[in-house]
């Protein structure tokens, strides 16, 4: 899959996932056009985080 669906399926910037594709930790390939083309082992969902504010008064 396109590297930009990939970042919307999990949730990420697109930047994040250039970040990540040319860090190494996002297997794919780079077209001859230019287009990142992620391994479909790789599209699995990341686990999410969560983050909980609590005001107290």
């Amino acid at each position: 899959m396109k590297l930009s669906t990939y970042a919307k399926k999990v949730g990420i910037s697109y930047d994040t996932a250039l970040r990540w594709f040319k860090a190494g930790k996002i297997t794919g390939y780079q077209m001859d056009t230019g287009t990142i083309i992620v391994t479909q082992d790789e599209a699995k969902e990341q686990p999410q985080k969560v983050v909980i504010y609590m005001w107290a008064y």
